[in-house]
């Protein structure tokens, strides 16, 4: 199957998906591995459930300063270069021999800011299923006036998502801002004639559960007076308990990248920890030892590089196993059985 990216066909599933109480979780990827696993995932829970077309949306930013992905793609950095090979790789990953292939997939750009990546938002609209308008940094005026002649552009060609107000950088600068109000969701809404909104409803980007409370009551008091077109941003801040309510309070749309990152870097780590004695030879092993890095025990046992574990794919597949059940456990918590029924 094609990617999803017209405009029409792309409300429906956020339409259908609002229907059924389901939250569309926005898996962030800044290689091939992570963009595989968000697929894989949709793949092995559709077929535990019989369903073989399951919605999902794989994203990415661009420049943006918080975690600019298309710039760590490649070693040269080059953003543009990277939005090519994403593109590239999600057409290789729905070709007609591609396990994959029957997914409903809709890329999405993440935190644009159209004064960052205003080339690619504009370049690439009639490419991705939704983007992300990002200009929640400004003045709230000024937010709305850059999110609206956006939208503008690019009217009936992508789905436009807008943040009403700044989410919080977990440990960053400055203070903390408000929660949405009601009235300025609506305001927002209607003056910028985005599809999405992004409220502030007390979420931080890469902060934890323990160190802030997720606000439900304003969220379903915006969504009540808006619709079920809220897309959550910090989500790895929010406690596991309280996932599962996010569709129920009008979060069609979710966003997730950090903890994909951070059980992905871990099981890649224990990885190479279990195999360093097929990673280095004994001498290389001592020397580790004798600088404190390693344990004596890492000298039992025949010491000598090997080929199957020094070459890539073990660390790939830790990666990829680790992430996609990641996905899986989002999938699960965000109601994706209701696909089922």
């Amino acid at each position: 199957m094609p990617l999803i990216t017209d405009y029409h066909q792309v409300k429906d599933i956020y339409r259908e998906a609002a229907e059924r109480r389901v939250g569309l979780p926005v898996f962030c990827a800044e290689d091939r591995e992570t963009l595989e696993a968000i697929l894989a995932a949709a793949l092995e829970l559709g077929r535990e459930m019989g369903v073989d077309d399951l919605p999902i949306i794989p994203a990415w930013t661009v420049r943006y300063p918080g975690r600019g992905q298309m710039t760590l793609l490649t070693a040269c950095g080059d953003p543009r270069l990277g939005t090519r090979l994403m593109f590239s790789d999600l057409h290789a990953f729905m070709s007609e021999d591609s396990p994959y292939r029957h997914l409903r997939v809709l890329p999405h750009l993440d935190h644009g800011f159209p004064w960052l990546d205003g080339d690619i938002m504009e370049a690439y609209a009639g490419q991705f299923a939704s983007i992300m308008c990002d200009a929640s940094e400004k003045p709230f005026e000024e937010n709305m006036r850059l999110t609206a002649a956006f939208v503008d552009k690019v009217r009936g060609q992508v789905v436009v998502e807008g943040a009403v107000d700044e989410i919080f950088e977990a440990g960053g600068a400055g203070s903390k801002n408000e929660p949405t109000s009601v009235a300025q969701a609506r305001r927002f809404l209607s003056e910028t004639g985005v599809d999405i909104i992004v409220p502030n409803v007390g979420t931080e980007h890469r902060a934890t559960a323990d160190q802030i409370v997720y606000q439900s009551e304003r969220a379903r008091e915006i969504s009540a007076a808006v619709g079920s077109i809220l897309c959550l941003h910090g989500t790895s801040s929010v406690k596991p308990e309280d996932l599962p309510r996010l569709p129920a309070d009008g979060f069609v749309k979710i966003n997730v990248y950090t903890t994909l990152a951070v059980h992905g870097g871990q099981a890649v780590a224990r990885q190479v920890l279990q195999s360093l004695p097929g990673i280095f030879g004994e001498t290389q092993l001592r020397e580790l030892v004798s600088a404190g890095w390693l344990p004596e025990t890492v000298l039992a046992g025949q010491a000598r590089p090997r080929l199957n574990i020094v070459a890539n794919p073990p660390r790939r597949d830790a990666w990829f196993g680790a992430v996609r059940q990641r996905c899986i456990d989002f999938l699960r918590a965000f109601n994706y059985a209701a696909y089922a029924r």
